[in-house]
C-alpha cells in the first residue's frame, strides 16, 4: 500500500461504539438520500477523499475509505432502501447526535450500533470498526444525546397518582388541565414548548420560546381557576399566557417591561395572605420584592422583602412544606447551599433553614406541587441523565432522592 495511502487510514477516527438494544419507534420517514457518485480527481499525496462530504451534511459511503456512492442524510431513517447493509464509511459535519443501528426501525439484530458525535469527522469502518463495516439498515438523527437514546424530543413524565380532592390553596398549583394529576411544562429543542400531562406522552404547544429568558407558573393568577404562565422576553417584557385548562394558552396579555432588571423571578403562590397569587423577584442589586397578584393577571405596587439576595442562583415556590397552610419559598446560593424560607402569610419569611447536601448550580430545581398523591408538595432535581424527586414529608422536610424520569441535560431544557 502507498505511504499517502495508509497516513489517510491512519488519521484519528474519533468514534465510540455503543452496544445497547434500541426500541422500536413507530413511523417512517422518508428517504432523504441524495447520491452522488465517483470522487473528484486529485493527486493521492494530498487529497483527502473524506473531504467529499459538504460542510455542515452528514454523509455515508458505499465503500471504505469514502469511495463509492455517497448519500446525505439530515432525518432519522427507519429502513434505508438501497443503502441497507452497504454503508462502510461515515462522515459527521454536523452538530448532530446519530446512532447506526443493525436492525431496522431503530433496533439492534445481532452486532449492535455505533454511536457518533456532533462534529465527529470521518470513521472508517473498514477501518475502525471492521465488525459494523456494511451492518447498518437504519439510521437515527437527533438534536440532544437525550433525544437520540430515547427518540422523542420531550421528556418521559409519568404521574399515574391523582392528588386528593379539597387541598388549601397553598398546593392547588401545577395542574395545567384539570384532571388531579401534577402536570410538566418542557421548553426543548428549537424553542419548542411541550405539555406534559403525566402519560408519558408530550403535546406541543408552539415553537418561538427560546426568546424568552424566564418561564415560571403556580397557579391561577386571572381568577378563571386556570392555571397561567408567566415569560419574560428578551426585551425584559413580561407577559401572562392565560391557562384554557386543557394544557395550552389563551392569547397572551402584556404584563409591562423593564423587567430585565430582575436576575431571578420565581411564581410562589399567595405570600400575603390576600387570596390572591403573588411573584416573587431579585433584582440587580440582590434586593427581593414582592409583586402581590391582584387576582386580574397583574400587580399592586411591589414591596420590599429585603436585601442581600444577590448571592442566590435559583428560586422555586414549593407551596406549602411545612403544614402551616402558607406558601413557601426553596432558594439556591451560589456555595451550592440550599434553604428553606418559610412563608408567614404576611409576605415575608419566618427564620431558614438549610438543607442537606450539595445543590450546583447547573442542576436545574423544578417544583409542580404534590406529584405522589399524598397532599404534600414535593419538588425535583435533574442530574445528568436522570432526574430525580425529593417527597415532601410535611414538616418542612423532604426524602430522600428518589429516581424519577431520565433527565434531557441539554443546555436550552428548562421544565417548569
Amino acid at each position: 500500500m502507498p505511504i499517502s495511502s495508509l497516513l489517510r487510514r491512519l488519521a484519528p477516527f474519533r468514534a465510540r461504539a455503543r452496544w445497547k438494544a434500541a426500541a422500536a419507534l413507530g413511523g417512517a420517514a422518508a428517504l432523504t438520500a441524495t447520491l452522488l457518485a465517483g470522487a473528484p480527481t486529485a493527486t493521492a499525496s494530498t487529497y483527502d477523499p473524506s473531504s467529499r462530504c459538504p460542510a455542515g451534511k452528514f454523509c455515508v459511503f458505499q465503500s471504505p475509505d469514502f469511495g463509492g456512492q455517497m448519500a446525505t442524510f439530515s432525518t432519522s431513517q427507519p429502513t434505508l432502501g438501497w443503502w441497507d447493509n452497504r454503508i462502510s464509511s461515515l462522515v459527521n459535519n454536523t452538530g448532530l447526535y446519530i446512532s447506526l443501528l443493525d436492525g431496522p426501525n431503530y433496533t439492534t439484530q445481532h452486532v449492535g450500533s455505533l454511536y457518533v458525535s456532533p462534529y465527529n469527522g470521518a470513521i472508517d469502518l473498514n477501518f475502525s470498526f471492521s465488525e459494523l463495516d456494511n451492518v447498518f439498515s437504519s439510521i437515527r438523527i437527533a438534536h440532544s444525546d437525550f433525544e437520540l437514546s430515547y427518540g422523542t424530543p420531550y421528556m418521559d413524565w409519568y404521574r399515574p397518582d391523582s392528588r386528593p380532592s379539597g387541598l388549601p390553596a397553598a398546593a392547588q398549583f401545577g395542574d395545567l388541565n384539570g384532571d388531579g394529576r401534577p402536570d410538566l411544562l418542557e421548553r426543548a429543542y428549537g424553542g419548542k414548548l411541550w405539555f406534559l400531562p403525566g402519560d408519558d406522552k408530550g403535546h406541543l404547544i408552539g415553537a418561538g420560546w427560546d426568546s424568552m429568558t424566564k418561564l415560571v407558573r403556580h397557579g391561577d393568577y386571572n381568577g378563571d381557576g386556570k392555571e397561567d404562565v408567566f415569560a419574560r422576553d428578551k426585551n425584559g417584557v413580561l407577559w401572562l399566557y392565560p391557562g384554557n385548562g386543557k394544557g395550552w394558552f389563551a392569547p397572551r396579555v402584556k404584563v409591562g417591561g423593564g423587567w430585565n432588571s430582575m436576575r431571578q423571578l420565581a411564581a410562589v403562590g399567595d405570600l400575603n395572605g390576600d387570596g390572591r397569587r403573588d411573584l416573587v423577584a431579585v433584582d440587580s442589586a440582590g434586593v427581593l420584592w414582592l409583586y402581590p397578584g391582584n387576582g386580574h393577571g397583574w400587580f399592586a405596587p411591589r414591596v420590599k422583602i429585603g436585601g442581600g439576595w444577590s448571592g442566590m442562583n435559583a428560586l422555586l415556590g414549593v407551596g406549602d412544606v411545612n403544614g402551616d397552610g402558607k406558601s413557601d419559598l426553596i432558594a439556591r446560593d451560589s456555595a451550592r447551599g440550599l434553604w428553606l424560607y418559610p412563608g408567614n402569610g404576611r409576605g415575608w419569611f419566618g427564620a431558614r433553614t438549610k438543607f442537606s447536601a450539595s445543590w450546583p448550580s447547573d442542576q436545574q430545581l423544578f417544583a409542580t406541587g404534590d406529584i405522589t398523591g399524598d397532599g404534600v408538595s414535593d419538588f425535583d432535581r435533574g442530574f445528568p441523565g436522570q432526574s430525580y424527586y425529593y417527597q415532601g414529608l410535611g414538616n418542612g422536610k423532604f426524602s430522600n432522592p428518589m429516581a424519577d424520569m431520565p433527565w434531557d441535560g441539554a443546555g436550552y431544557v428548562w421544565a417548569f
